[in-house]
């Protein structure tokens, strides 16, 4: 049995070691959403008595790159300046003199990862749900990058999926902690492109886009956070019949995420589990296809969040009249 669902589970989970980029070589000292990914895997290995068999993905190329990204902003990676702002250093958070590596090789990293949603989003539409073990990189506009985020997979990925004219329409659910803000500017004319956003109100960005359905959550208000993100979901469903479901499952919202910005919303784990398992368990049951991203998440602890929603989506495959 052990050896039938390892291989029925192929082509689920995408991630490979490059993921695991060392921000020290760098000469980078600063608290980003590190590799979530290995933690997830190990896990799950753990939980099914096999290695977990995963996809490793393709670095994206560059004309997939420009499907959505300004070509004079992509050369300006080449400029430290561009990423000092991208990441927003202090002073003491990057040092040049103890780097082994250009800071403008970082992209390759992204490259990789944006690789691997590609090959998410393409397996989902084959398996019905599949998950990139990171990437989300909801906060890259066409013509810049901020938040952590140098380039939009998420973006790059659809656009990249209708090239290819294995899909046409899609929806993101965005439930990262901050508005998926780059995603929505992208998409704003875009009609086959639904974009909803449940984010903290307070939080970063302090000016928001407009995406098609934005719900903020207000500090104090997490009681409220799954009944109006059942209703946001339920209402998209009713204007659009998406190709793809994109999920970009941000683990900040998460009572143990340390980035200090994300004070204002601290889900229980509880609550984050109940969160995915009604994304999951919706598009499911529509036989809506389904590729999850990992987004933000900052700390040791949010990896549990991100464990617990590829387990169930592991699950509900598993218990799927294909399987």
């Amino acid at each position: 049995m052990s050896v039938k669902l390892e291989r029925t589970l192929e082509n689920l989970l995408v991630w490979q070691s490059e993921y695991q980029t060392d921000l020290s070589k760098y000469g980078i000292a600063k608290d980003f959403a590190l590799d979530r990914g290995v933690k997830v895997l190990n896990q799950l290995e753990i939980d099914y008595g096999f290695k977990i068999p995963v996809t490793k993905p393709e670095k994206i190329s560059l004309d997939d790159i420009y499907l959505v990204h300004d070509k004079s902003y992509i050369d300006s990676l080449d400029n430290p300046a561009t990423w000092l702002s991208i990441f927003e250093f202090s002073e003491s958070e990057y040092a040049t003199d103890k780097a082994e590596k250009p800071l403008n090789l970082i992209l390759e990293d992204f490259r990789i990862k944006c690789g691997g949603t590609k090959t998410a989003f393409k397996n989902a539409l084959q398996k019905g749900v599949s998950a990139n073990l990171g990437g989300g990189y909801h906060h890259a506009f066409s013509d810049q990058g901020r938040g952590f985020c140098a380039i939009n997979d998420i973006a790059i990925a659809i656009k990249a999926l209708r090239k290819e004219n294995l899909i046409n329409s899609s929806l993101v659910i965005d439930l990262d902690f901050h508005q998926g803000d780059g995603t929505a500017r992208i998409f704003q004319d875009d009609k086959e492109v639904f974009t909803l956003s449940v984010h903290s109100k307070e939080g970063w960005p302090e000016e928001k886009q407009i995406s098609n359905l934005d719900v903020e959550i207000s500090a104090g208000e997490e009681h409220t956070y799954l009944e109006k993100t059942e209703e946001a979901i339920l209402k998209a469903l009713g204007l659009i019949t998406p190709d793809l479901v994109v999920f970009v499952a941000g683990s900040d919202p998460y009572e143990k995420d340390i980035l200090p910005g994300t004070r204002h919303l601290n889900l229980t784990l509880e609550q984050m589990r109940q969160r995915d398992e009604l994304v999951i368990d919706t598009c499911s049951k529509r036989g809506l296809p389904l590729s999850m991203v990992f987004a933000g998440g900052y700390g040791p602890h949010v990896w549990e969040v991100h464990y617990f929603a590829v387990k169930h989506m592991l699950e509900t495959f598993q218990n799927s009249p294909a399987f």
